[in-house]
């Protein structure tokens, strides 16, 4: 069993108090760092992630390895990325004195977001990606995981409950923007744990959190995935206009006129926002514009 001890402290308040002033590390509000302190939560993180011994995860902010160690012992490969030098030092400390227990942890000290594939260090791709997402970088993170990681099957982690409303959120609601359209058109999206109370965290974040879980479409989609997402973005572009506005302006090379003939036919109402469109919509309105793309 690796390194026991820590991972029974991890979840106190006060030890990790002790580290931060031991290390002279602080928390920086710009990384979202919020640490994750029940451990029956973590614990049921990792059932739903069902892991095994031919898994290799992906984590994005491990902090002080809350998630980090025990998923080591369920999983082939654990790939954690970790923005704050301080920590992620910390971290491979812990993993080096740890010694044969945690030969399976790779840690990475960069920005998430600045990084791709041939960033991380196991020859093996990753499947899965389970974190406590940085509060301040939620939706960028998880769109490059969709984007650029295409190996990952599943993403199963804790976001501010606000982005997790925005993920599930259907047309006409206020929460309805691209990033719904597009996550619900690539993926199979669940709530797992809807409201998730501040205390389970330290320092406690000022918001709710849930639980997700997002599952990539497999096979073929009925549309190119980088038409749709141009088309749908495009048409979000900015709310107040509506979608031949909005397209008119984008990079796609259509001729309003025969943009606005092309909305009337497919929706009746040239005057159409484009929050107002179902998935199926913007996939049927992808299939009308891709010529022109």
């Amino acid at each position: 069993m690796i390194e026991v001890d820590h991972i029974k402290k991890v979840f106190s308040p006060a030890f990790i108090s002790e580290i931060l002033k031991d290390r002279n590390l602080s928390l920086k509000k710009r990384y979202g760092q919020n640490f994750l302190i029940n451990r029956a939560l973590a614990e049921k993180i990792l059932k739903h992630a069902d892991l095994n011994k031919s898994d290799t995860v992906l984590e994005i902010g491990p902090g002080l390895g809350t998630l980090t160690f025990l998923m080591s012992e369920k999983a082939k490969q654990i790939e954690a990325v970790e923005i704050d030098c301080g920590f992620s030092k910390y971290l491979q400390e812990i993993v080096e004195k740890a010694g044969v227990g945690t030969r399976n942890i790779k840690i990475i000290n960069k920005d998430f977001l600045q990084i791709d594939s041939d960033d991380l260090i196991s020859s093996e791709e990753p499947c899965k990606v389970i974190s406590n997402f940085p509060y301040s970088a939620g939706i960028k993170t998880i769109l490059k995981i969709v984007d650029d990681f295409k190996s990952v099957e599943r993403i199963i982690g804790t976001v501010q409950k606000e982005l997790a409303d925005r993920l599930m959120a259907k047309p006409g609601s206020k929460n309805y923007a691209f990033v719904s359209v597009y996550l619900q058109y690539v993926s199979r999206i669940r709530i797992l744990e809807k409201n998730i109370s501040p205390g389970n965290f330290f320092p406690s974040p000022e918001v709710i959190s849930s639980l997700i879980e997002i599952k990539r479409v497999k096979g073929d989609l009925p549309v190119d995935p980088e038409a749709f997402k141009m088309v749908v973005k495009s048409g979000f572009a900015n709310r107040r206009k509506n979608l031949v506005n909005n397209l008119k302006l984008s990079s796609i090379k259509i001729d309003k006129e025969e943009l606005i003939k092309l909305i009337r036919d497919r929706f009746r109402d040239v005057k159409i926002r484009a929050e107002s469109l179902s998935v199926e919509d913007f996939v049927a309105l992808t299939g009308d514009i891709q010529p022109f793309m």
